[in-house]
This record gives C-alpha cells, sequence and structure tokens, in this order.
C-alpha cells in the first residue's frame, strides 16, 4: 500500500492552516493525507511556537531561498512527487508595505498592489507575482500551490458555514472589507483574536461546505483547480466531479 500524499502548509497562522486543512480534505474526497504545518510551527493544540502573519510567510519564504542560494524550485522542499506545499497569503496585504512588517531586505518594492475590486483577481493575480518573488521566481515551483483569499479567508468560511448571514447575500462578496468580523456573531472571533478552537469544532462542517465556498469565491474555485491539476494519476476528486464535498472512502489522518 502507498503511504498517504503528503501536504505541507505555509500559512499566515493557524485557523488558516484549519480551513485548508478542510478545503484539502474535500478536494482529496475521502482519501488518506498527511498535513504538515510548515509555517508557523504549531503544537498539538494548534498553537503557534514561531512568527506567524503574512510576515511570518515571508521569513519562511526567503529562508528556503537562502538554503538553497538561488530560487526556491532548487530546494528539495518542492522535488517529492508524493508531496504538495500549500503556500497562503490572503489578499489584504496588498494594501500593506514591508515597512509594515519591518521588512527591509524584500526582494523588490512590490507592496502595495492592490487595484480596485471587482474583479478580485486584479489583486490577488499582482499578489501571487509578489509571493513568487519571495521565492525567487517567476512560476509557481514544483509540487506547490499558490492561495490567495480576497478579501481573507474569513469570507470562505463565513459563505461556507453560515449561508443564512445578511452579508453572504450580497455581490461581490470577495472585493467587500469587514466581512471576518461578522464571525463574532457565531463564536469563532473574539474582539480581533481568531479563537483555534472554534475554528477546529467547525473544520469538517468547512469541508462539507467547500462546494458552495468555490461557487461562491473565484479564488476559493481557482486554489481547487490549481491543487487538483497537481494531484499524481487522476486529477478529478468527488469534490471536483459534482459529488458530495465530504465523500469518504478512507480515513483522512491528522
Amino acid at each position: 500500500m502507498s503511504n498517504p500524499l503528503r501536504i505541507s502548509f505555509v500559512t499566515e497562522g493557524p485557523t488558516d492552516y484549519v480551513v485548508l486543512r478542510a478545503a484539502v480534505r474535500a478536494l482529496l474526497g475521502g482519501a488518506d493525507f498527511e498535513p504538515v504545518a510548515l509555517q508557523p510551527e504549531l503544537d498539538e493544540s494548534l498553537r503557534t511556537k514561531s512568527a506567524s502573519g503574512w510576515g511570518g510567510v515571508y521569513f519562511w519564504c526567503r529562508q528556503t531561498v537562502a538554503q538553497t542560494g538561488g530560487p526556491a524550485s532548487g530546494n528539495p522542499l518542492f522535488a517529492s512527487d508524493d508531496a504538495l506545499i500549500v503556500i497562503q497569503v490572503d489578499a489584504d496585504i496588498a494594501r500593506r508595505s514591508y515597512a509594515d512588517y519591518e521588512i527591509k531586505d524584500a526582494p523588490k518594492d512590490d507592496l502595495p498592489c492592490e487595484q480596485p475590486c471587482p474583479p478580485p483577481g486584479a489583486t490577488t493575480d499582482p499578489l501571487r507575482s509578489v509571493i513568487l518573488g519571495w521565492l525567487n521566481e517567476t512560476a509557481t515551483p514544483p509540487h506547490a500551490v499558490l492561495c490567495t483569499p480576497s478579501k481573507n479567508i474569513e469570507t470562505w468560511v463565513l459563505v461556507g458555514l453560515f449561508p443564512e448571514n445578511e452579508q453572504v447575500a450580497k455581490p461581490n462578496i470577495e472585493c467587500r472589507w469587514g466581512l471576518d468580523l461578522q464571525l463574532r456573531k457565531y463564536g469563532l472571533i473574539k474582539g480581533t483574536q481568531k479563537l483555534i478552537d472554534a475554528y477546529r469544532a467547525n473544520e469538517a462542517g468547512i469541508g462539507q461546505a467547500w462546494r458552495a465556498i468555490r461557487a461562491r469565491c473565484t479564488e476559493a474555485e481557482r486554489f481547487s483547480q490549481e491543487f487538483l491539476a497537481l494531484l499524481p494519476g487522476d486529477p478529478t476528486s468527488p469534490d471536483e466531479s459534482g459529488s458530495a464535498d465530504a465523500a469518504a472512502t478512507h480515513r483522512i489522518q491528522d
């Protein structure tokens, strides 16, 4: 029996990791996989052990480049046919600058890069180029997929878990600010703090709603298609072919 596919995650924080782990479960349609949090480092309770936020993703990318002395694609992390890497940065950083994170050695002065929305891609496309610059690349490295939720990944959570929310029915949901604060109503955010235990409790629900999230959020759909295209063998999953997102034929290992 072959080993489960290893999926590594480079994310802004632990709640992003939980959301994307749920998405991957849905896209794999119940197939076993081995999830690994590369950035930030997490303990068994999914509390952070290293720097988080988009600056944490930046520093991980630059360290990956430094280890090879060249583009990130030369790093063994991107060399395995049995392992994929998900790299996530929310599109709200497109209005930020490197000075906001006290970063002084960025490869390019390419932030901010925000453009009018809609469409979301007007901002997420240049943001992807920014991330590739952190990796010293002009194209996504092998066995890697970029994830750039607009404006942030909490929009996906709101759409998937709380379709009855009055904000969800409004148009251009990916172009609106402040939707993350709607999650305060449901106990996922307290003040400005995302509650990791609440996200973990809702992880299965996010996976079950993944098809609905894809239907409303273009960046979720783009991530899904690009992830599926990297899978070894037949790239079509139960989620892609239209059957239930939560179809489970095997136990998914955490």
